[in-house]
């Protein structure tokens, strides 16, 4: 290309694979969100039955009821296929991505030092 040095079309390249990477995280956060909200409220409502089917499957098998503090996102961490949400209660939720969209796999979460997390739902 005239005009363009390589070093810089190499900068360009970078910085386009940067945009489109950058893109990519802030729809999944999104949806995480959307998906930790939609538990949250059915939860907060006493609407059990609601909650539990937005679990993935695994935590599903233990739920019956879900008592957990409602509370509002407040942090969101996505790691491809998994996130984790903090809320205003103090709650930590777990959530995996799965052919049908977000769900979550373990609530109700408190850290333990140097073990994993302790949740009334499913479990990290």
């Amino acid at each position: 290309m005239r005009g363009y040095r390589p070093d810089m079309l190499r900068w360009l390249g970078v910085l386009a694979t940067a945009v489109v990477v950058s893109g990519c995280g802030s729809g999944s956060a999104d949806l995480v969100r959307g998906a930790a909200e939609e538990f949250l409220a059915a939860a907060s409502s006493g609407d059990s039955e609601r909650a539990c089917s937005l679990l993935t499957e695994r935590a599903r098998e233990t739920c019956s009821t879900v008592d957990i503090p409602g509370g509002t996102v407040e942090d969101i961490a996505v790691w491809g296929d998994a996130a984790r949400v903090r809320t205003s209660s103090g709650d930590t939720l777990f959530l995996r991505e799965l052919s049908s969209g977000w769900r979550v796999s373990a609530a109700g979460c408190e850290p333990v030092p140097e073990r994993p997390y302790s949740c009334e739902v499913g479990g990290p």
